[in-house]
């Protein structure tokens, strides 16, 4: 921690391996560590399977957005001088099984993205193993770069091939799978070399499916869930490292092995877990209602008017509690995208940075360190106080990357608990009625994962005829529509119709919503 790094992978040497090796994971394309898997390798998923699985998504992602159960295959290998430390059984449980908490873990692998997704997304590993490698583990983890790993990888797939039908993991039926992963006994030894733990890429085919992604995890003999959940990130969604970013994101700094932290609430609603709330400069120069939020519930946008499919602000109310509990504060934590860069490939290149409340630096300003020590602290987030807006005048420094003015201001930030309120513009009225109390069938959170996937899908086509026609509406932006027309939330459960005026339920929180017509 603590190591200047200004250039994109720089020294490989001493130095860097001085540092705890816990930090680093990779993405490998073809034998080179990469910051981002380049266009032509970004995982996919086909989301036109199924009504609900469109709906759920809201917009087209920026990055594959599967929803609903995802089969995910775990391949076992040991070796003669590192033999297998736990059984099957363990690793289904570490991978499966609902509230796991051997050696501290706060739940399993399924259980981490069944949290951060709402429910929308049940990751399900079957696993098989254990393969004995035909040599030892030293003699992988001594080849030149990840060449021992792609060794381990075409040697565990041959193995298997007759006990597996590699086709049942293509989950979306376009010929590729999306979660093939590796499990060997032992710990990853040395960052960028042998069996250090990645997210990799094959050529191989079998059962008539390309098996092109697949990761890598260490198994030392204790439990921990970061590096398969990591490496997971990657591998599925094509989620890149967060390099120079922080604490903030399972895909950034590593805080906590046992009890991870969430994804990013920019990339939730990019997966359609939790909805957008698209601000424009019309909401920033009028009188409107003050804005309430329970911690992860909506992500916020505002798009730079002149590049708006690729920059952007975003901010949520993130509260250090539950996945997000080793974070330092909470309160309205603010970012900055930007999809033209690839990934958070070199300091000065950051696809997405946070916005430190605390800052005084331009936007583009150089990071200091690639895995930021400490990686958070309370003055980060906005909040009652010291940092209770922002706004170009306070922030002359933030800047959208082409050096003009973002427009962008809030003002009136309370002090985080349950709710935390905040004022888009200024002179905000008080809501008639906060998120605290919205009625309990509109949670996401309460929906099980077999009902989100499935039956509420049903649900939705059998109340509609095959010329119904589908429309998805942003509660705060939809006018009249037809009387009648039944109301759906993103994940297929009814929540109301329109009244004879043709408007929307009044007792319905903003939001994104699916209507029947």
């Amino acid at each position: 921690m603590g190591l200047v790094m200004k250039n994109k992978f720089p020294l490989i040497g001493v130095m860097l391996l001085a540092l705890p090796t816990a930090l680093f994971a990779d993405i490998v394309y073809q034998g080179k560590r990469v910051a981002e898997w380049p266009e032509e390798a970004r995982p996919t998923f086909d989301n036109s399977r199924g009504l609900l699985k469109a709906v759920a998504t809201q917009e087209k992602s920026h990055y594959a957005a599967p929803k609903g159960k995802i089969y995910s295959l775990t391949l076992l290998v040991d070796f003669t001088d590192k033999v297998a430390p736990v059984t099957v059984n363990e690793v289904e449980d570490w991978l499966n099984k609902e509230g796991f908490n051997r050696d501290g873990c706060n739940g399993s692998v399924r259980d981490y993205y069944l949290d951060v997704s709402n429910g929308q997304l049940d990751l399900t590993n079957e696993v098989y193993g254990w393969y004995r490698a035909k040599h030892p583990k030293s003699w992988y983890e001594g080849l030149q770069g990840y060449s021992g790993s792609d060794s381990l990888m075409k040697e565990v797939f041959d193995y298997f091939d007759s006990q597996v039908d590699f086709s049942r993991y293509d989950n979306d039926k376009d010929g590729t799978t999306e979660a093939i992963n590796i499990v060997y006994a032992g710990a990853g030894e040395v960052w960028g070399q042998g069996l250090w733990p990645h997210s990799g890429w094959s050529s191989e085919r079998r059962d008539g499916v390309k098996l092109t992604h697949h990761q890598m995890t260490d198994m030392p003999g204790t439990f921990s869930i970061y590096v398969f959940v990591h490496e997971s990130g990657h591998m599925i969604f094509g989620w890149p490292d967060l390099y120079w970013y922080g604490d903030y994101c399972t895909m950034g700094n590593r805080p906590s092995d046992k009890n991870p932290v969430a994804i990013n609430d920019f990339y939730r609603a990019d997966q359609g877990w939790i909805p957008f709330v698209d601000i424009t400069s019309e909401d920033v120069n009028n009188a409107t209602v003050l804005e309430v939020s329970k911690p992860g519930e909506f992500c916020y946008r505002y798009k730079n008017p002149e590049r708006p499919e690729k920059e952007g602000l975003v901010w949520s109310y993130v509260q250090n509690t539950g996945r997000n509990k080793v974070l330092k504060g909470s309160g309205l934590l603010m970012q900055h995208y930007d999809f033209s860069i690839d990934g958070n490939s070199a300091s000065d290149k950051l696809g997405l940075r946070i916005v430190h409340a605390s800052s005084q630096g331009k936007s583009s300003d150089i990071e200091p360190n690639q895995w930021p020590d400490p990686g958070s602290t309370a003055n980060t987030f906005f909040k009652s106080g010291t940092y209770s807006g922002f706004s170009d005048d306070a922030y002359p420094a933030i800047r959208w990357y082409s050096g003009s003015k973002t427009g962008l201001k809030i003002t009136d930030i309370g002090t985080p608990g349950e709710t935390l309120t905040f004022c888009i513009g200024e002179n905000c009225s008080e809501p008639v009625s906060s998120s605290s109390s919205e009625p309990e069938q509109l949670s996401s959170s309460s929906v099980a994962p077999e009902t989100s996937s499935s039956s509420s899908a049903l649900e939705i086509s059998s109340s509609s005829s095959n010329t119904a026609r589908i429309v998805i509406s942003n509660i705060e932006k939809a006018g009249h529509g037809k009387p009648g027309s039944r109301i759906f939330n993103v994940l297929g459960k009814p929540v109301g119709q329109r009244n004879e005026s043709g408007d929307m339920p009044s007792n319905l929180p903003k939001g994104i919503y699916v209507e029947i017509k």
